[in-house]
């Protein structure tokens, strides 16, 4: 009796393993199902009165271990986008990523995400919805989790639902002479 139980608590721990997924995914798993890449879906108002759709990638995406502001975290990303509507920008700074463990959620202190080059002063917002969760983490990446993190701003609705694949790097390096030339 006592070895029929045994196998019966085995094999519902073995069950129970393997129903509960794993709530991470790494950088080869994520770039051989493109599906599952974080990419902005877009609906704004045309100036003809009708709905643009679009779904944009992000191109520039870097999570700086520090920031201006201290013990948080910096992550920018950057759209590839031509036009004022497809082109945008996301800034958050959150907890310090090296003391966060894979399945944690982001807790921002400050968002803002732009159209930088809109003139419309609507399209800039420091508000989102959803919510972002460390999905992986190496020596030089970050995996980020955006589970219907959405957007409103004057343009229209932008939402980003996805995994996205982050540059880790230690702080933001500027060379003046570089921006200069």
């Amino acid at each position: 009796m006592k070895r029929i139980l045994a196998q019966i608590v085995l094999l519902s721990v073995a069950l129970l393993t393997v129903s509960c997924g794993k709530d991470y995914i790494s950088p080869d798993e994520l770039f051989k199902n493109e599906a599952k890449i974080a990419k902005t879906k877009i609906s704004v108002k045309s100036e003809d009165g009708g709905v643009v759709k679009e779904t944009v990638p992000f191109n520039r995406v870097t999570v700086y271990k520090t920031s201006d502001f201290s013990s948080q975290s910096w992550l920018s990303a950057w759209s590839g986008g031509k036009m004022s509507y497809n082109m945008f920008s996301l800034s958050i700074y959150f907890q310090d990523i090296e003391k966060m463990k894979v399945g944690e959620t982001l807790k921002p202190s400050h968002v803002m995400f732009s159209l930088p080059a809109s003139s419309d002063s609507r399209d800039y917002t420091d508000e989102y919805s959803g919510k972002i969760t460390l999905a992986d983490k190496g020596e030089d990446y970050v995996i980020l989790d955006f589970h219907k993190v959405g957007f409103s701003i004057g343009k229209g609705d932008y939402l980003v639902d996805g995994y996205l694949h982050c540059k880790l790097e230690d702080k933001l390096e500027l060379d003046y002479y570089d921006l200069l030339h």
